[in-house]
């Protein structure tokens, strides 16, 4: 029951639960060479897992408890040097929770950590991946239990890279870089896909009575926290969201210098998610106060084209680099 699957039985474990789960992100894995696809997969199995423990409808203490439990038990075993060594299991999960919840974690956290914490451990190694960006997507998962509002622009960005840039991170250790580590580029590129979801999910946050704008920018506009929680249209939103967006221009442009640095085989996959998420940016800019009122999405055909230029090489050779946004971005400033 408790016995530990080997590596390559934790890396078929980890590529049924990203095959599972039905994502453009992990159809995306397919452009990259094999052992770099089973490292992805090890690393969203381990995401999925972390995301699952905080959406889940459990009390916000509860799944704090098994977040840090969660936590731990990847620190202890992403510490050591040998990827093949018996794992560790910190002890309290199974008493506290019991004693204090009275029941176990919705999610078997034991088995979990047997099934892919092997393959995460082997793709650490292998790509020297620092533990703490794995870490920093626990704490990213953690904050969203603890804030629904920022009052700053500099406590989004923090947030903003817990959740976005630390992921970023660890997929460039996967994908390969020349040194040095384009560290400033990979958080702003991070940053730019986080306040594109932010923005797409306006009207959805509120709904959850979540608001992710800072209050410092909403301000500026004479708006209030009621202005959002009870959406409609009106040109003091529309003008806030115009700013989100080009503050979000600015970070694409900054994250694209990722790929001067990216190994070849790196490159679609990254290029088709910045492309995906620029072009998402561009709809919202399309209509601002419609972001506000609803869920901005690719049509099927947008998504399938930009599928189809990066998995057929022909295609992806042809696209402009840098980006033709870059310069219809100049453009409309000029």
């Amino acid at each position: 029951m408790n016995r530990v699957p080997s590596v390559a039985a934790s890396y078929r474990h980890v590529s049924r639960i990203s095959r599972r789960s039905g994502s453009n992100f992990y159809r995306s894995f397919w452009l990259l060479p094999r052992p770099k696809r089973r490292a992805m997969c090890a690393v969203y199995a381990f995401a999925r897992i972390t995301d699952d423990l905080g959406d889940c409808s459990e009390p916000a203490a509860h799944r704090a408890q098994w977040l840090q439990w969660w936590r731990q038990v990847t620190a202890e075993n992403l510490s050591g040097n040998d990827p093949s060594g018996p794992l560790v299991f910190p002890d309290g999960l199974k008493s506290d929770s019991h004693r204090r919840t009275g029941k176990p974690a919705p999610i078997d956290l034991h088995r979990h950590a047997r099934e892919i914490l092997p393959a995460l451990r082997d793709a650490s190694t292998r790509y020297q991946i620092p533990s703490k960006y794995l870490l920093e997507i626990i704490d990213g998962v953690a904050a969203d239990q603890q804030k629904t509002r920022f009052d700053t622009y500099e406590q989004l960005e923090h947030y903003c890279y817990l959740v976005a840039s630390a992921v970023g991170l660890t997929c460039l250790h996967i994908w390969e870089y020349d040194a040095p580590l384009p560290v400033a580029a990979a958080i702003d590129c991070g940053l730019a896909f986080q306040l594109t979801n932010i923005l797409r999910d306006i009207s959805e946050d509120a709904q959850r009575g979540r608001i992710y704008l800072p209050r410092q920018h909403y301000q500026i506009h004479g708006l209030s926290e009621d202005d959002f929680l009870s959406p409609r249209p009106d040109d003091r939103l529309r003008c806030l969201v115009e700013d989100e967006i080009e503050r979000a221009r600015r970070l694409f442009e900054s994250g694209w210098q990722v790929w001067d640095s990216l190994h070849p085989d790196g490159r679609p996959m990254f290029s088709m998610m910045w492309r995906t998420y620029r072009m998402l940016l561009d709809h919202i800019a399309e209509d601002p106060n419609a972001a506000v009122m609803r869920r901005v999405g690719l049509s099927r055909r947008e998504k399938y084209s930009i599928v189809t230029k990066h998995f057929l090489p022909p295609l992806f050779r042809r696209l402009p680099v840098p980006p033709v946004e870059f310069h219809s971005h100049r453009v409309t400033e000029s």
